[in-house]
Parts: structure tokens; C-alpha cells; sequence
């Protein structure tokens, strides 16, 4: 397998467990009405917000789309609309994290966040799932050796602390952090998660 597919699929397996935590914890607080714990929701939603905006997104439109766009035509659709996404799904983290910080100020309830939380979930692991059962393995078939030799360069930087972003081993950090706060079953002593829900 293509060194950024493996990237790519585990970038999608440690973000879902993330959402699948976050969206467990607040429906949890909502059902019982619990006060949250802010350190951790801030931390999920950080993680969220930083590792797809920052690390994970650009690249897959800057080099995996771009090039697919090249050599599969027929999937233009397909990747303009994983595109559209990518900005739809900023918004939805914007959102977010503005009723997170309504939550804490106590201008709404959990019930509220814990909905809109769902909402962003569930619309990302759509979004990863037509990724792997439709982009990758069109890539794998489409894209060639030098689109490969591309495409791996641009991934592997995600653990190069001087490629001017986050790394990936600084949200490695973050999510064994999150991790390590969110209790259990969904946290350190729960179940692993599978990169859909």
C-alpha cells in the first residue's frame, strides 16, 4: 500500500475515535445533566478543529483531488464535492466551539452542544466514509508512480516538525491526551474505534 494511503486511513481511524468520544461524552451529560467537562471538550474540540483544518484537508485537496482530478475526470464530481466539505465542515467546527463556549458560559444547555456535536460527527464520518470506499481505492487504480512519489512526500511531512504546520506527533500528543481525560468506556480504558461509526 501507498505510503499516504496508510496516512490517510490512520488520520481518519484516530479523528473518528476522537468524534466518536466527544459525541458519547455530551450525550451522556445531556441525558443525565451532568455539568461537562470543559477541559476535555475543549481539548476534542481543538483536536478537531486544528488537525483536519490544518494537516489533514489541505493536503488531500492540494495532491490526492488535484491529481485525481487529472487522471480519473470522471470522479471530478465526486472530489468537488469532498471539497465543498472540507469548507462546510470549518464552518460546522466554528459552530461548534461557539456553542461550547456558550455552554460554558451557560447560555445554553448541554442538550444543545451535545445535538450539535451529533450533527458534526455524523457529517464527517460520511465524509471519510465516501473517501475510503470511493477516492482511495479510485486512486490506487488511477493515480501513477509519480503522482505517488508526490502525493507520499506531502503526507510523510506530516511528521516533520519543520513543515510549518502541526505535526502529526503534536496531535499524537493531543489525542493521548484526550484520550487519557475522557473516562471511560469511550477513554483510555475503552474500546478501540473503528475509523467509522
Amino acid at each position: 500500500m501507498h505510503r499516504a494511503l496508510h496516512v490517510i486511513r490512520d488520520e481518519h481511524r484516530s479523528l473518528s475515535a476522537v468524534l466518536h468520544a466527544l459525541r458519547h461524552v455530551t450525550d451522556e451529560h445531556a441525558v443525565n445533566g451532568t455539568r461537562p467537562d470543559f477541559k476535555l471538550l475543549w481539548a476534542m474540540v481543538d483536536y478537531i478543529e486544528r488537525f483536519p483544518e490544518r494537516l489533514h484537508h489541505p493536503k488531500e485537496d492540494a495532491y490526492l483531488y488535484r491529481l485525481l482530478r487529472l487522471r480519473a475526470p470522471e470522479a471530478r464530481a465526486t472530489l468537488d464535492a469532498l471539497s465543498a466539505e472540507h469548507v462546510e465542515g470549518a464552518g460546522k467546527i466554528a459552530r461548534l466551539r461557539e456553542v461550547l463556549d456558550h455552554l460554558e458560559a451557560g447560555r445554553v444547555n448541554t442538550r444543545d452542544f451535545a445535538d450539535l456535536a451529533r450533527d458534526y460527527a455524523d457529517f464527517h464520518w460520511r465524509h471519510m466514509r465516501v473517501e475510503e470506499d470511493a477516492v482511495l481505492p479510485l486512486a490506487e487504480r488511477a493515480l501513477t508512480p509519480p503522482d505517488w512519489v508526490e502525493i507520499n512526500a506531502a503526507f510523510e511531512t506530516n511528521d516533520d516538525p519543520l513543515s510549518g504546520v502541526d505535526t502529526k506527533s503534536s496531535f499524537d500528543t493531543l489525542f493521548s491526551r484526550i484520550v487519557a481525560m475522557t473516562p471511560e468506556p469511550y477513554g483510555l480504558a475503552g474500546p478501540a474505534t473503528p475509523a467509522r461509526s
